[in-house]
C-alpha cells in the first residue's frame, strides 16, 4: 500500500487514501473513497526535486504521492522515464550547459530581442504619451532637485539665442529650452520626451570657464550640445530608452519575482539616461549636420570632446551623455578619428 492525496477535481476536499498498484490498473482506497483508474487512464507528471509525485487522471481527479519508494513504484507501474533533457539535467556538465545556454539566451535577448521589441512598443505609442511623461518628469525635477537658475537675465537670453539659431524650422514636436540651477552637481544636459531640453547653470560655467562673455567658440560648444539633445528628441531616444528599461526591469521581475522595482522614478531615469552607442551616435550626426545647416564650426565641440578626455580621463564632468561616449572612446581606437570628423564637420555615424 502507498499512502496519498487524492483530489476529485470537484472540490479543494483532500482524501486521505491507500493507493494499490496491479493488474494494470490502481486502487484508491480510504475514508469511503473507493476509485479504480486503469494505468492508460493516469499520466505521471515530471518529477521535480523532493516535491509530491503527481498523477494526472483522466477525469480531471489527481493523485499526489510523497514517499520516495511510493514515487519509484508508481513510476514503475506507469512506466515512466524521465525526458532526456531530465536526464542530462541530473549530471553536472548537463546543469552547467542548461546554465550557459540560459545566460546566452537571456544575453541574446537583451542584446537583440528587447530593442527590437522596444521599437515596437514605441512606434505604437502616440505622442500623447511623450508628453505626459515629460511633463510629470519635470514637475518632480523641479520640486525636488532644481532650484532656478542663478545667471542673469542676460546670460540665459543669451543661450535662448543660441538655442534658436540651432533649432530647425520644424521638429517632430516642440522643442523648448529650460535653464536651471543644479547646484554640488556635474554639468548636465539632457532632453525629456515632451521635447524639453535641460540645460543646467553649471553646464554654462563650464563652458564658459574663467571667462566673463561667451565667445563664438563658447557659443558653438553650446550649440553642440543643444543640438545633439535636440537629435535626441527628434530620434525620440528618451522614450525608447523608457521602454527598453522598463521591459528589461519587467523581464527581470518575471525571472527573480520581485515587482518592487519595476516602476522606477523617472526623474532619476531621464537624468541618468543610458542611450545606446547607436542612439548617441545618431544624435551626433543629427548635430554635426544642424550645426552645419546653421553655419556653425563643430570643432569647438571636438575641442570640448579632447580638452575633458584630457583633463578627467577617470570621471568627466560631461553629462552623461558625453561621459558614457568618452568612456567608451577611451578603450577604442577611434577617438581621434571621431575628433577629426567633428573638426572637418562631416556627417558623423558610428
Amino acid at each position: 500500500m502507498i499512502s496519498a492525496n487524492y483530489f476529485d477535481g470537484a472540490s479543494a476536499r483532500i482524501h486521505t487514501v491507500d493507493l494499490e498498484l496491479g493488474n494494470g490498473a490502481m486502487a484508491l482506497t480510504g475514508g469511503g473513497l473507493l476509485k479504480h483508474y486503469a494505468y492508460a487512464d493516469a499520466r505521471m507528471a515530471e518529477p521535480f526535486g523532493q516535491s509530491p509525485c503527481v498523477i494526472d487522471f483522466t477525469d480531471g481527479a489527481r493523485c499526489e504521492v510523497s514517499d520516495a519508494a511510493g514515487k519509484a513504484a508508481v513510476g514503475a507501474a506507469l512506466g515512466y522515464r524521465a525526458s532526456r533533457v531530465v536526464r542530462l539535467q541530473q549530471h553536472w556538465y548537463g546543469a552547467l550547459l542548461a546554465l550557459v545556454l540560459l545566460v546566452a539566451s537571456v544575453g541574446a535577448f537583451v542584446a537583440f530581442g528587447l530593442p527590437a521589441l522596444a521599437e515596437r512598443v514605441v512606434a505604437a505609442l502616440p505622442v500623447s504619451v511623450d508628453q505626459r511623461v515629460g511633463d510629470e518628469a519635470m514637475r518632480a525635477m523641479d520640486s525636488k532637485l532644481f532650484e532656478p537658475s542663478q545667471l542673469s537675465k542676460q546670460r540665459i537670453a543669451e543661450i535662448e539665442d543660441i538655442f534658436q539659431s540651432i533649432l530647425p524650422k520644424h521638429t517632430r514636436i516642440p522643442v523648448r529650452l529650460k535653464v536651471v540651477d543644479f547646484a554640488g552637481r556635474s554639468p548636465n544636459a539632457f532632453a525629456l520626451p515632451n521635447g524639453t531640453i535641460v540645460m543646467t547653470d553649471q553646464m554654462i560655467l563650464h563652458v564658459l570657464g574663467k571667462e566673463t562673455e561667451l565667445d563664438d567658440d563658447m557659443r558653438a560648444a553650446i550649440a553642440g550640445i543643444l543640438a545633439h539633445e535636440i537629435g535626441h528628441v527628434e530620434g525620440r531616444h528618451s522614450m525608447r530608452a523608457i521602454v527598453r528599461s522598463s521591459m528589461l526591469a519587467l523581464g527581470s521581475a518575471a525571472l527573480f519575482g520581485d515587482f518592487s522595482n519595476v516602476v522606477a522614478g523617472a526623474p532619476v531615469l531621464l537624468m541618468n539616461m543610458d542611450y545606446s552607442r547607436n542612439m548617441e551616435a545618431q544624435a551626433d550626426a543629427y548635430a554635426v549636420v544642424r550645426m552645419d545647416e546653421a553655419g556653425m564650426s563643430t570643432e569647438p565641440l571636438a575641442d570640448l570632446f579632447d580638452t575633458l578626455d584630457q583633463l578627467a580621463p577617470g570621471q568627466s564632468a560631461l553629462p552623461k551623455w558625453m561621459n558614457k561616449n568618452l568612456c567608451y572612446l577611451r578603450s577604442h581606437p577611434a577617438t581621434e578619428e571621431r575628433s577629426a570628423r567633428f573638426r572637418a564637420g562631416r556627417h558623423y555615424n558610428d
